[in-house]
């Protein structure tokens, strides 16, 4: 009905409406792909995408989940070793242990809310990770001095 789609297979899209839509399959409700051509977004996993919303501009989604045997995730952002740069600040612990009470999450990770509503990008989500570990590790050696000054101090 609409202008500029494309129909692969036997009844595949009979029942679109709208423009620049493609559909591969072979009957109404048996597609293995749905585009839209005027988004450049691709669906798989939806038999009878008619009507089908894309949810941000994410170029390819899938419903029901992928499985491959590798990943690789192009980072667009900055990787975490700032952390180790000699001009970083850690947050106090006592700061942060109030952040975490206030906000039930860590500083700089999304909340469980914002992730369900969200989700998340990997790399992204990824580095901040790492840049947690890194501030554990900070935590830990400031402690570990700490440790070997108090055993000095009990030894005299």
């Amino acid at each position: 009905y609409g202008d500029g789609n494309v129909f692969i297979g036997h009844n595949s899209g009979s029942n679109e409406t709208g423009s620049n839509k493609m559909y591969i399959g072979n009957d109404v409700d048996h597609n293995l792909l749905y585009g839209d051509f005027s988004s450049g977004q691709v669906l798989i996993g939806n038999a009878n995408p008619s009507g089908y919303v894309f949810k941000g501009n994410r170029k390819l989604n899938v419903l029901g989940g992928v499985i491959a045997d590798s990943v690789r995730v192009a980072l667009n952002a900055n990787w975490s070793d700032y952390v180790f740069a000699d001009g970083y600040q850690l947050r106090p612990l006592d700061e942060l242990g109030s952040y975490i009470r206030s906000n039930k999450h860590l500083p700089e990770i999304p909340s469980g809310a914002d992730v369900k509503q969200d989700g998340i990008e990997l790399g992204e989500m990824n580095a901040k990770l790492l840049a947690k570990i890194e501030e554990l590790t900070l935590y830990l050696l400031q402690q570990q001095v700490q440790i070997d000054e108090l055993k000095k101090l009990i030894k005299k």
